[in-house]
């Protein structure tokens, strides 16, 4: 059977990270979504996203054929009885959640209103838990490292935890045969540790569970972490860190906080730099809400939500539930403005196209890679006000 991941029914709650990417590939403990998903399918997918996004992804196939295939809602998490019910779906049922909504379809169609709207009555599973928006990647990362930590440590084997290190509870430590770590602190009392391969943990670093770190990243020396938290590939971390997210090829390596926020990939948080995650009064938080382009009320604790390419000067100072969105060149005197969106210059829109792509061009240099004609097209795209 051929799997096609869907996010276009939700991308918009995913906002800034869904700006430059399917939801499909933003990380959470030790996987993607796709990648969490084709372990539970044990099948390889397709992914369906908005048009402009669409040619970043090379399995792109199905959209000229009419073979019948299994169209899933990415942001449904995968359990093994969902698995079941969604192979069951015979060719034109769909599979909904008891409140409506949608999780799967079996289908030759390719519009999304005809695969959201297949022609049988729905089948309805119970017990379906959901990945809602972009915040709640941080309420739910410590379950999700903890089901990626057992799935890991059943199908592979690691090193035993060096002599020089510390360690509590070390069957709940997990590290890569690849990867190197001396004279740190591991405490997974409270959760698992993950360590990917080819990653290092320098020396002196404090890490408490749950914590997932990817292939390739690397812990500076002193670094206090506390979970939830995960690190993704090539990463580089830095200072103090609690209950963040930093989805890959990002740096945040130096002192400084950063707290109840997530990073998209290829930023840099310069040195010094801290973000608030509570008010000094204590109360509710509020984040722009780049889809409604409206408020929305969060709770107590809310640091920062930054998407792809953004990157902030020596010593910014972030306040407390900020929206940097895709591409932002940040940098300004005393606390920064709440909202910032794509393409700001310091604290004002003005990055002129060619100049932030060759900035981005020159960040990737750094991690060995380049800049594609694909992000350029996308990011074009997102230059001239498209959402």
């Amino acid at each position: 059977m051929n799997y096609v991941l869907v996010d276009l029914a939700d991308r918009n709650n995913f906002y800034p990270f869904s700006l430059t990417r399917s939801v499909a590939e933003l990380r959470v403990g030790m996987f993607t979504f796709q990648q969490r998903w084709e372990l539970s399918l044990a099948s390889e997918t397709s992914i369906f996203t908005a048009k402009y996004l669409q040619n970043l992804y090379s399995n792109n196939d199905f959209l000229s054929t009419k073979d019948p295939l299994i169209f899933i809602n990415v942001t449904c998490l995968p359990t093994d009885d969902l698995i079941v019910e969604i192979n069951n779906l015979a060719e034109g049922e769909k599979l909904m959640d008891e409140a409506g909504k949608w999780i799967a379809t079996h289908c030759t169609d390719r519009d999304l209103a005809k695969i959201l709207l297949a022609n049988l009555p729905p089948k309805i599973a119970s017990d379906v838990k959901w990945i809602k928006n972009a915040v709640h990647l941080l309420a739910i990362q410590a379950s999700l490292i903890q089901t990626d930590f057992n799935w890991i440590k059943s199908n592979r084997k690691g090193q035993i935890p060096d002599p020089s290190n510390r360690v509590v509870n070390s069957d709940n430590i997990f590290i890569e045969e690849s990867a190197t770590v001396t004279c740190s602190n591991l405490n997974a009392t409270e959760g698992p540790i993950y360590i990917g391969k080819q990653a290092i943990i320098m020396e002196g670093v404090s890490i408490r569970g749950p914590f997932a770190l990817g292939d390739k990243g690397v812990v500076k020396m002193n670094t206090s972490i506390y979970g939830a938290t995960t690190i993704g590939p090539k990463c580089v971390a830095g200072g103090e860190i609690k209950n963040s997210i930093i989805m890959g090829y990002s740096n945040k390596a130096h002192e400084g906080y950063l707290g109840d926020s997530i990073l998209g990939f290829w930023c840099n948080v310069g040195a010094g730099t801290s973000n608030s995650n509570i008010k000094n009064t204590a109360g509710k938080v509020q984040l722009w809400n780049e889809a409604t382009h409206e408020w929305d009320t969060i709770g107590q604790k809310m640091g920062m939500l930054v998407g792809d390419y953004s990157r902030f000067a020596i010593q910014s100072s972030i306040n407390t539930g900020s929206y940097i969105g895709v591409s932002a060149n940040v940098f300004g005197n005393g606390l920064l403005p709440k909202n910032l969106p794509d393409f700001t210059w310091g604290i004002l829109p003005g990055y002129q196209l060619e100049k932030a792509l060759d900035d981005i061009q020159n960040w990737k240099i750094l991690k060995e890679s380049n800049i594609s004609e694909m992000e350029k097209n996308i990011l074009t795209y997102l230059h001239r006000g498209i959402k």
